[in-house]
């Protein structure tokens, strides 16, 4: 298959572009590039994929990239509370407008399926034990309403086969809150952050501590990509998934804990005080029986991995820049 991704330099997205690449496909990628191609070098000179610098708020942009595509899976845009609260008037030109524009040329170039990362976040605050894809939408950020009326655009325009003229297949995948290594390493994700802290501060601060988190190692994360793009048509057709793991809904404390068993000489600190209210549990029942998908690694893996990078890399600064996605301007 012939696929094209857009933010395939990102953190999720090289593994993508990897597991891809791995499953003998081709592919190609469009980047703006912002934090650097550095992410991709391991796979630079593969004669199966194509690197396109490009922004997905441009036409030409998109239509060039989707030339002789058969799917798109579109991982681009401002991810995280944070980043969108930064510039809101570029959070709606790419998270929003721009996936209407991406939804128009899939239409223009025959796209056969279409696959969007979306967040679990689109849940918001809940005091039901466990939500699936069914349950109400609470988004509290702008970056989850910026995704849920993505999901809508996307759903909306496809679903009407006769009037939207369309044979496109899209699926949705709500991501839970991603930890791991990655090429292009983040450390604004609860798990990354802390780890860090742990190794170089000796310090776990755990923010209240009560509130729920539905967790997913990024490398499961790029595999559940690649698993819908494989399935079957009829299974995947107009569908959501969460992706995560129904053992990896962990409160902060926990994680915290975790952390602390095994970061030799880290302690947890709990601090009352906490800014964000977000607190929910996710079912990712569905994907499995569905898809077959399932996680395989867990939150000490990516403790240990994360570890064993900053040591051997000699990372000092994990508030740097490059590793958080707010300190980027997005014009």
């Amino acid at each position: 298959m012939r696929v094209l991704v857009t933010g395939g330099a990102g953190y999720i997205g090289n593994f993508i572009v990897e597991e891809l690449l791995s499953g003998g496909h081709q592919v190609r990628v469009l980047d703006s590039f912002l934090f650097g191609s550095d992410a991709l070098a391991p796979f630079e000179t593969h004669e199966a994929l194509d690197i396109c610098e490009g922004d997905i708020r441009h036409i030409d942009d998109l239509s060039y990239a989707m030339e002789d595509v058969d799917a798109v899976i579109h991982m681009a845009g401002i991810v995280g509370d944070p980043a969108c609260s930064v510039n809101e008037q570029a959070t709606q030109a790419v998270n929003v407008e721009a996936t209407k524009a991406l939804v128009e040329v899939c239409k223009m170039h025959d796209i056969g399926r279409l696959i969007f990362a979306s967040t679990c976040s689109v849940y918001g605050a809940s005091t039901l034990s466990e939500l699936n894809e069914g349950s109400h939408l609470n988004p509290l950020s702008l970056y989850a309403e910026s995704k849920k009326e993505s999901e809508d655009i996307i759903l909306r325009s496809t679903q009407d086969r006769y009037t939207a003229a369309t044979d496109i297949t899209p699926t949705i995948l709500r991501m839970g809150t991603i930890f791991g290594w990655s090429r292009r390493m983040r450390f604004d994700l609860v798990v990354n952050l802390l780890t860090a802290k742990a190794v170089l501060e000796d310090d776990i601060p755990v923010y209240g501590g009560e509130q729920y988190r539905p967790l997913v190692h990024v490398h499961d994360a790029a595999r559940a990509f690649v698993a819908v793009l494989e399935a079957p048509q009829e299974k995947v057709d107009q569908q959501i998934f969460n992706v995560g793991d129904n053992d990896l809904n962990y409160p902060i404390k926990e994680v915290g804990r975790i952390i602390e068993e095994n970061v030799e000489g880290a302690e947890v600190r709990f601090v009352e005080h906490k800014e964000d209210n977000r607190t929910y549990q996710v079912d990712f029942t569905k994907i499995n029986h569905i898809i077959g998908w399932e996680a395989q690694q867990d939150i000490t893996d990516g403790v240990k991995e994360i570890q064993e990078w900053i040591e051997e890399a000699d990372i000092t600064e994990y508030e740097s820049d490059q590793y958080r996605n707010s300190t980027y301007p997005y014009l």
